[in-house]
């Protein structure tokens, strides 16, 4: 071999013994730790959602009903809430049949307010932490639609809207965030319509 190929394949065996022996290993303990880490992560999630008190607003149908579901087949301690106390105990006795063998499950606690009244909102809250003590997840999920012509629709049905969809939540998470911030622990969902981040027709409010 020249001089010059001689060090060409001298500096590839250094290159391919580098990459052997430092990168691979590297790569590989790298996802090893980032797989350790979200395995951890997972655990850690598993163990805080079981014996975890939920509050999930809109609790009776569509999301809020899946988010129920779910937290109820993970141990949690669920209080739902909404508008409709019937629905709320068919909900609740629904949710009551369904068993987990491998978790303990409990009996749903059910509260019954309008998210645009703020004065029963207030009460709700005195009456989740009364009960229950404390409020390690929040799920705003309620909240109301309509449809309508801009021109037609009245002012009064857009602050309906607003009262339900924005302040009410509101009022209700400062309610409940003084007692996570005393427990330095909780979690606060905002569940919001794709109608807020495209323009559909009919539907302005």
């Amino acid at each position: 071999l020249s001089s010059c190929g001689y060090r060409k394949t001298v500096q590839k065996g250094k290159l391919m013994d580098f990459t052997s022996t430092v990168i691979i290993p590297l790569l590989f303990g790298s996802v090893g730790i980032f797989a350790l880490f979200r395995l951890l992560q997972w655990m850690r999630m598993r163990a805080y959602l079981q014996e975890a008190v939920v509050v999930i607003t809109g609790a009776t149908s569509g999301l809020g009903k899946e988010c129920a579901k779910a937290f109820h087949a993970a141990g949690c301690k669920l209080v739902l809430c909404g508008r409709d106390s019937e629905k709320l105990r068919d909900m609740a006795q629904q949710l009551s049949t369904v068993t987990n063998h491998r978790k303990k499950t409990h009996k749903p606690h059910t509260v019954v307010f309008d998210l645009s009244d703020t004065k029963t909102l207030l009460n709700a809250a005195e009456e989740i932490l009364k009960y229950l003590g404390h409020v390690d997840i929040l799920i705003n999920n309620a909240g109301i639609s309509f449809r309508g012509t801009i021109v037609d629709t009245g002012l009064d049905v857009d602050k309906k809207v607003m009262e339900t969809n924005y302040f009410g939540p509101i009022a209700l998470t400062k309610a409940l965030l003084p007692s996570m911030i005393k427990r330095r622990q909780g979690h606060i969902v905002a569940i919001s319509s794709v109608q807020g981040k495209i323009s559909i027709p009919f539907r302005s409010a």
